[in-house]
């Protein structure tokens, strides 16, 4: 994107970044100095040295239509430089991190607010740019190419022995800047192949042994359940779901995506034999659905938590407790706070119960960007059995194995806070704070309604329907007496008529007078 001034200018480009050289153009006009530069001189200087402020005064509105595409340009070149900065950085944690449970990956976890594994697979990719592919990292730097590039290129590099990689990069970093990313996925898929001296079967095994099904909350109460199989196997799965959607009835409305989901749900639940199945937490594999009281009452709509996955609504929540083949444990809250309630044995091993009630308030694993759900951890004592921690819902969370471990002689500590939250500190002295899931959080009182006004037209009609109501009352009495020719009722009657009668008539003065005060 910048215009190219010699070999001698990246060299001092280089050596300003390294701190080691003052470039020549350094007691130049540079482009901060000016409160909006313009556009065609920022395009002239390598995105190490351009002042983001700069970047961001320039108004796109008042470019014209080829300047905006060379500032969007410009932009994402900017950012990759960002992103070969942060590899650097990354880098050196990652290389600094002499603790034996490698925290760097929950140091980063916790600055970045992303899940651990994210920050696992930054470190590494990092490290492997900065150690081992030096000229994709200087692709990035210069922002001919993206981060997703790189990531690609080192992810790839991980399959191959350190030997190969130099060759390995020049093949695939040629024309990376002119590639996208699935097009540099090919590239590096080519690279592989004709790298690896391995046999086409060899490779096919590695592959298969990385086999797996995952789990990924999506969204509207939905779950993706990715698979990973040998294309055989796959294939076959497929085929058979295909064909067996195929003999279902001409009339069933389903289509032939959701039948042969419907079919694969029926084939894995009734398949496999509940009461041969491992127990996990000594309990069967089940699911665990968390909900109030009200709402399967229908007095509110209130979404559920389905442990594990997150929140469903109040339907589904209904719907799953009809289920005859369901089983419900209760579980009491506080109306104050909407806290679970304690229960609390004195002894290191907690209870199944204390156990269910860890995992039901608290959903996943307490360390702030873990996702790990309730049923993969295990109850840890926040404050050490061994140092008079008690065996108590106060004193337990749920962690996952990594996290149950990072504390342990490493200066990493975490407390139990009264509003239900988790605070860690690591040994750097940051603090960081994990909520409890949504469900666990008291509802808010409804705010009190306004005091209503009521207006004279209101009070007008009140009147008015009482004297209308009043009026026939006394009617059908006198009726009524002088079809009995009872004279006492009916005269009374007639004084009851005429005093009503003489009350409308002061209301319509009233009502007429703008001087009189409402009757």
């Amino acid at each position: 994107m910048y215009e190219d001034r010699s070999e001698p200018l990246d060299a001092e480009i280089s050596g300003w970044l390294a701190g080691t050289a003052t470039p020549s153009w350094a007691d130049q006009q540079r482009p901060d100095q000016a409160t909006v530069t313009p556009l065609d001189d920022l395009l002239r200087y390598p995105p190490a040295a351009r002042p983001t402020a700069a970047l961001a005064a320039l108004d796109a509105r008042q470019l014209t239509a080829l300047a905006r595409i060379d500032l969007l340009a410009l932009l994402d070149e900017q950012l990759n430089w960002l992103q070969s900065a942060k590899a650097r950085v990354l880098a050196v944690i990652d290389e600094g991190d002499s603790t034996e449970q490698r925290l760097s990956q929950e140091a980063v976890s916790l600055a970045l607010m992303v899940p651990g594994r994210s920050a696992e697979q930054q470190l590494k990719i990092s490290r492997t740019l900065v150690d081992q592919l030096p000229n994709t990292l200087d692709l990035l730097s210069s922002g001919q190419i993206s981060a997703r590039h790189a990531e690609v290129i080192a992810e790839a590099s991980w399959r191959l022995p350190p030997e190969l990689l130099p060759r390995f990069e020049q093949l695939v970093t040629e024309r990376a800047g002119e590639q996208t990313v699935p097009r540099l996925k090919q590239t590096v898929k080519r690279a592989l192949i004709a790298l690896d001296p391995a046999t086409a079967q060899q490779r096919h095994e590695r592959a298969a042994a990385e086999r797996r099904i995952g789990f990924q909350p999506a969204d509207d109460g939905m779950v993706e359940l990715p698979v990973l199989l040998p294309a055989p196997q796959g294939q076959l799965i497929f085929s058979r779901l295909t064909a067996a959607a195929q003999l279902l009835p001409a009339t069933d409305p389903r289509t032939i995506d959701q039948k042969r989901a419907d079919l694969l749900v029926d084939a894995v639940l009734t398949g496999l034999p509940d009461g041969e199945l491992p127990a996990r937490q000594r309990r069967r594999p089940a699911i665990q659905v968390v909900v109030s009281a009200d709402t399967l009452l229908n007095l509110d709509d209130e979404p559920a938590e389905l442990v594990g996955y997150g929140p469903l609504t109040a339907e589904t929540a209904r719907r799953l407790a009809a289920d005859e083949s369901g089983t419900w444990r209760r579980l009491l809250t506080d109306p104050d706070t909407g806290h679970l309630l304690d229960v609390s044995p004195r002894r290191y091993r907690p209870s199944a119960r204390l156990k269910d009630f860890v995992t039901a308030r608290d959903g996943i694993c307490a360390f702030p960007t873990c996702n790990q759900p309730g049923y993969r951890c295990d109850y840890d004592h926040i404050k050490p059995f061994g140092a008079g921690g008690s065996t108590c819902r106060c004193n337990g969370a749920l962690a996952c194995r990594r996290h149950n471990n990072c504390k342990i002689n490493t200066g990493w500590s975490y407390r139990f806070n009264t509003d239900g939250t988790f605070t860690w500190t690591t040994d750097t002295g940051h603090s960081y704070t994990s909520h409890p899931p949504d469900w666990a959080r008291p509802r808010p009182a409804p705010p009190p309604e306004p005091e209503r006004r009521i207006a004279i037209a209101e009070i007008d009609a009140e009147i008015d329907a009482a004297y209308a109501d009043n009026l026939q009352r006394w009617q059908h009495e006198l009726d009524d007496a002088e079809r009995s020719d009872d004279q006492d009722r009916a005269a009374n009657a007639r004084a009851a008529i005429g005093a009503i009668q003489q009350q409308r008539t002061r209301q319509q003065a009233h009502r007429n007078d703008p001087d009189l005060p409402p009757f």
